[in-house]
């Protein structure tokens, strides 16, 4: 997963595509323009996923905290059109919310840079909460205070090195609190790739982080 990064640096027309399509979208999302104006974008991370064509962002922490809704369900906005220049024709692009925050969008069928900013259709955007399925598959091991601290919609599965992680909660610029089947814990890092196991209780570390 680490190894696949290839860029960290947020380009131009990142920021103008998603706030142009946002823009577009009814009132009640208007708060991802508020945080995007804000500067809460402050870089990607490329091929931390396998959702096809994904871009994860990673985010300003002073500015994440004022919007950062832990208990809100994760969803994504699908059914979105942005033009492509070169093919000239639409293809799919899709945005990301996690905890009440932008967390990446996914563009398919072109280059970011010849999408055509100014053609955007959302005329059948629908939004989806993103399934828990991850969760279902470890709550076993939490106990019921745990439960109570964790937001099912960040818990997802992640190979690293041929090994199964679970991850459960974001840090700082992609790096994140996780688990195994073992309900053993870890602070992952990414640059570089680092895996420090961590001796407290579960429960303990998500309240401190």
């Amino acid at each position: 997963m680490f190894g696949l990064f290839k860029r960290t640096k947020i380009e131009n027309w990142e920021i103008d595509l998603i706030r142009n399509v946002i823009t577009k979208l009814p009132s009640e999302y208007s708060n991802l323009i508020d945080q995007i104006n804000e500067g809460l974008l402050r870089g990607v991370l490329v091929g931390v996923s396998d959702i096809l064509g994904y871009v994860a962002f990673t985010f300003h922490s002073n500015i994440l905290k004022k919007y950062d809704r832990e208990t809100e369900r994760d969803f994504k906005l699908t059914n979105i059109k942005v033009y492509d220049s070169k093919s000239l024709s639409f293809v799919p692009y899709e945005i990301y919310v996690s905890s009440g925050t932008i967390s990446g969008y996914s563009l398919i069928g072109c280059k970011g840079r010849d999408v055509d900013l100014r053609k955007v259709d959302v005329s059948e955007f629908k939004k989806e909460y993103i399934g828990e399925s991850d969760y279902n598959r470890i709550m076993y091991i939490f106990n019921e205070e745990e439960k109570k601290l964790l937001n099912p919609s960040d818990v997802y599965s992640i190979l690293i090195a041929d090994k199964e992680y679970f991850h459960l909660k974001d840090l700082e610029d992609g790096d994140f609190i996780g688990v195994d089947e073992n309900k053993v814990i870890y602070r992952m890092t990414h640059n570089p790739f680092r895996k420090e196991e961590i001796s407290k209780k579960l429960s303990e570390v998500l309240k401190e982080y």
